[in-house]
């Protein structure tokens, strides 16, 4: 790479810490949420025309949205899946980026360049050091007691992803590589990273505030509070790979091989994985924990020191 053409393309890169003219964070919010808000009611509207497609009524269209309808058909809920995640967030993120940030909405979310090898083949070792720590945290958050309610949105989402995950040809996982890994990856990284976290940061001028404070909502709009914390601190990892790389793309492709990987160890190792105890947490132990975060601390300072270097900057 020409080291010329990279200083001639990070002058067109706008300014990572520096707000848009005309930015207005009250402005930017009501935006994405009236999109999220209409996406979200398209969503449920077309996923009705699926349900009743495959021959559901009202009367046992909650058994198959709550996981409870034992005879549900895999393809229906990848298709309500589907539809959920793209028009929950991907749609509405990309449609807030065009509205707010017009012709420069590509440049403003910082998806203009192409991520170096070196920055998203670091970001997706930082993940993997980070499990320990993540599973750790689990622990902690299993001890807090929940209510039912909050507890059985739990397992209805993991009785859904169950059935979405059962397979009758082995092509199907391509659709689930799709449904699981590639939207959401797309779409949370474009609102949580690239719109809220971002615009948090040009309110406040604190980069670190806008990480975490993104990573809460994140984590918390899942409505999965089992897994909060483990989730809230995977949302910081990776609004932490963003700070860094001033790349999109980078926690982009992290999301995206956190989820696959979850979904090719079900495919490959599904009988190792239904009989594991995720809840037993006896071998990984709490100093298990601490390393991983040494080490997460370590990768993060290398790629902080990476990419404050000239010869690192990204080819567009």
């Amino acid at each position: 790479m020409d080291i010329k053409d990279s200083v001639l393309d990070s002058n067109q890169q706008r300014k990572f810490d520096q707000e848009p003219h005309g930015f207005s964070i009250i402005k930017n919010f009501l935006i994405l949420i009236g999109n999220v808000l209409l996406g979200a009611f398209l969503a449920a509207l077309f996923s009705l025309v699926v349900a009743v497609m495959w021959g559901y009524d009202f009367a046992s269209l909650s058994d198959l949205l709550s996981g409870h309808d034992a005879e549900a058909d895999p393809a229906c809920l990848r298709w309500i899946l589907g539809l959920n995640q793209a028009f929950t967030f991907l749609l509405p993120g990309m449609l807030t980026a065009f509205i707010v940030y017009k012709r420069d909405w590509i440049k403003d979310l910082f998806l203009n360049r192409s991520p170096s090898t070196q920055n998203w083949g670091l970001a997706t070792v930082i993940l993997f050091c980070a499990l320990p720590l993540v599973q750790y945290t689990y622990f902690l958050n299993q001890q807090i007691p929940l209510p039912e309610s909050w507890l059985a949105q739990e397992e209805s989402t993991e009785a859904i992803l169950k059935i979405v995950m059962t397979y009758t040809a082995g092509y199907q996982i391509i659709f689930n590589l799709f449904l699981i890994a590639v939207l959401p990856a797309l779409g949370e990284e474009i609102v949580f990273r690239g719109i809220i976290q971002k615009n948090i940061q040009w309110a406040s001028n604190s980069p670190h505030l806008a990480i975490w404070v993104a990573a809460f909502i994140f984590s918390f709009i899942h409505f999965q509070f089992a897994g909060f914390i483990p989730r809230f601190i995977l949302g910081a990892i990776l609004g932490y790979l963003f700070y860094f790389t001033q790349n999109l793309w980078v926690p982009i492709i992290a999301h995206f091989f956190n989820n696959a990987s979850q979904v090719l160890l079900d495919f490959f190792f599904k009988e190792e994985m239904s009989s594991l105890d995720i809840e037993s947490i006896d071998s990984v132990p709490w100093y298990a924990g601490l390393i991983s975060l040494v080490l997460v601390i370590f990768l993060f300072g290398m790629l902080k020191k990476m990419n404050s270097k000239p010869d690192q900057i990204e080819a567009v």
